[in-house]
């Protein structure tokens, strides 16, 4: 058994179709550290998706990463949205009707620009829960498999940050832009998630509607401290760019929606990673500092955050081709021609060919850190505790708390 297992958290991150990326890792993960387990798991957005299906598995983890490596390579956009040319054709009038008429009452209801339906019978079938009860979760929970699974949704009407716990009850949180919730998971907690603002429905949980979870979430990687984690493992699907690729980035010209589209599903899906990691760093050090007498509560977090070593934004557009014609035209139409920026493209491209290519990079990226990922996952000695990490050469800058 791996030491202080019972405190180690796994926290996935959003990114749409980049999301493959964190199944790539961890399938390779999992071949170096036999009996690797988790137990806490969060997953927000596209990482609610591996959450549910490897919380909610009755395999061991190499099991069900393989079996969730087969569904990632199988995907389509026809599984995710409705993607012919008559459905992608009425969204758009639909949308064009309601602005035109200033919202009078002739315009039809508008939710989403695409039909998320099929992914909804995609997640039942993966899920093996035909009623959208994860039964599973309450299966391992029983036998000691996980602690707690976490999915985090937005609350449109509050715009609240929603974190729903199954299993272990977290310690009892709520400020005027987050709250906890003890509940049973569904396939609708997953649905709303990954539900991208404007492009995707919103999902109705009890009487209010719900959207992707990375939009409220100021804080990522609290509901795994909350829940009482002491080391916390993070898979980010955002490559870093550097000095020289950032100035490449700039181009002339007033930018087009898909520019600004990307940014705005960067912000919500990514961005606060990066800076909630910043944050447990700064308190790591204090803490480390305090004598045990003055520290109020508080302990320090180990932290790992993995991302990607390549671009699977610019990758993506190597890939566009194999999007369904119509929706092609459609996101073209956004200028997703007209962008260096591919952050749009990324997030939606849920085609096998792309989607193969993230998981390799992924297992790649694994292959080269094994040491690190050894002594942080499989420690031999006790840790200190003192400091978060982050893997060098995967894209993320040093965290070291000391």
């Amino acid at each position: 058994m791996i030491q202080d297992s019972e405190n180690l958290a796994l926290v996935l991150g959003g990114g749409g179709a980049r999301a493959a990326y964190q199944v790539g890792f961890l399938r390779e993960l999992a071949r170096q550290i036999p009996g690797l387990h988790f137990p806490i798991v969060t997953g927000v957005s596209a990482g609610s998706i591996n959450a549910a299906l490897l919380v909610n598995s009755p395999e061991p983890l190499p099991a069900a990463l393989e079996r969730l490596t087969r569904l990632w390579k199988g995907i389509t956009p026809d599984q995710i949205f409705y993607s012919d040319p008559m459905a992608l054709a009425f969204k758009v009038c639909q949308w064009g009707l309601r602005l035109l008429s200033g919202g009078a009452s002739i315009a039809v209801p508008t939710r989403g620009l695409v039909d998320t339906a099929p992914l909804r019978n995609f997640l039942c079938r993966a899920l093996d829960a035909p009623d959208g009860v994860l039964r599973g979760v309450d299966e391992n929970l029983r036998r000691g498999r996980f602690k707690a699974a976490v999915i985090t949704t937005t609350d449109y009407a509050t715009g609240q940050s929603v974190t729903w716990v199954q299993g272990q009850s977290p310690e009892a949180w709520e400020v005027p832009r987050r709250r906890t919730t003890s509940t049973t998971l569904t396939v609708e907690h997953v649905m709303a998630s990954c539900a991208l603002p404007l492009l995707f429905p919103a999902i109705q949980i009890g009487n209010s509607w719900h959207g992707d979870g990375g939009i409220g979430q100021m804080a990522p990687l609290s509901p795994a401290l909350r829940l009482g984690a002491h080391r916390v493992f993070s898979i980010s699907t955002r490559y870093q760019n550097t000095e020289a690729e950032t100035s490449l980035l700039s181009a002339p010209g007033y930018p087009p929606p898909a520019t600004v589209l990307g940014v705005l599903l960067n912000a919500v899906f990514l961005d606060m990673f990066d800076y909630d990691a910043q944050v447990m760093q700064r308190t790591n050090a204090l803490v480390a500092r305090l004598p045990e007498s003055e520290r109020m509560g508080l302990r320090t977090v180990e932290l790992l955050v993995v991302r990607p070593s390549q671009n699977l934004e610019a990758l993506a557009s190597d890939y566009e081709e194999t999007l369904p014609r119509a929706f092609r035209y459609m996101v073209r139409g956004l200028g997703t021609r007209d962008t260096p920026r591919a952050d749009l493209l990324a997030t939606v491209l849920f085609a096998p060919e792309y989607v193969s290519r993230v998981m390799e990079i992924g297992e790649q990226d694994a292959k080269r850190r094994a040491a690190e990922l050894g002594r942080f996952l499989a420690p031999e000695t006790p840790s200190t505790g003192v400091t978060a990490n982050s893997i060098p050469g995967c894209g993320a800058a040093p965290l070291s708390g000391e």
